[in-house]
């Protein structure tokens, strides 16, 4: 059976952060994703999570404060130092939490950009991040966005998430694939699961359009969770969306799978 982790950043809002790892719990899922805790005492949520009896499955590098790096810095040419400090704080938070899966945040780039320049940037700063990482159990992601909901942002594509990570040639360096930015930005999803899935790292989702529950919209959730279990897939798959009203009042989706 496929396991479920919530984005506690989007989920449940109407409570604190660190009581929101308690909430999804008591829904039954057992993981959290905590995107950006930086503002929290760390102290607090690894409590919680260690009472609640559920894993910190994810966390992302922090956003920066300019135009460029609003959506991380890791394939801004320039930045390269600043992202270091940026990994460090993540692979820090994640320790203190008990996470070993760190989203590396690319960056977005300027209209006068040059890709190739970006990409090289992004490959070095994999490459010397997965080092760092491996010293402490830990794994590092790419995810390719989509570019209504991130415009300029550097990584578009599953395809394109592959390449670098192939190139990359870390073995704890993974692609993380979001069902929801992959429609929005490419399509085709059935195809994409046979052709990624087995290399993919870890795996979310979100309905479109509007990134809301995923029991409406466009795509056939029941049909594309039927394929990750048909593929024996058995990693995280990450619920990061926004939901339409009452959290719990949206779980409808997720019964089966003893959640809700």
């Amino acid at each position: 059976m496929l396991k479920f982790s919530s984005c506690i950043m989007m989920m449940f809002p109407d409570l604190p952060l660190p009581e929101r790892i308690t909430a999804a719990a008591d829904a039954g899922f057992p993981g959290v994703e905590i995107q950006r805790p930086y503002d929290q005492d760390l102290t607090e949520l690894a409590k919680r999570l260690e009472r609640a009896g559920v894993e910190c499955t994810l966390l992302n590098t922090p956003y920066g404060d300019t135009e460029a790096t609003k959506f991380g810095r890791a394939a801004i040419p320039g930045e390269e130092a600043a992202f270091a400090d940026d990994l460090k704080l993540a692979m820090d938070s994640a320790e203190a939490l008990g996470c070993t899966r760190v989203h590396v945040m690319s960056g977005t780039l300027p209209a006068d950009a040059d890709p190739l320049a970006h990409r090289q940037t992004l490959l070095s700063n994999l490459r010397a991040g997965a080092v760092a990482a491996s010293a402490r159990g830990m794994t590092l992601h790419i995810e390719p966005l989509n570019r209504t909901d991130n415009p300029g942002y550097f990584l578009i594509g599953q395809a394109m998430g592959h390449a670098i990570v192939e190139e990359a040639g870390m073995d704890n360096v993974k692609v993380q694939f979001d069902l929801y930015h992959a429609q929005m930005s490419e399509g085709f999803i059935a195809d994409k699961i046979e052709r990624y899935l087995a290399k993919s790292g870890y795996v979310q989702f979100a309905g479109v359009p509007g990134r809301h529950e995923p029991d409406d919209g466009e795509m056939n959730y029941d049909f594309l969770f039927g394929m990750l279990e048909a593929a024996g897939y058995d990693g995280w798959v990450g619920a990061e969306y926004k939901p339409r009203g009452d959290t719990l009042a949206g779980l409808g989706w997720a019964k089966k799978y003893g959640i809700g």
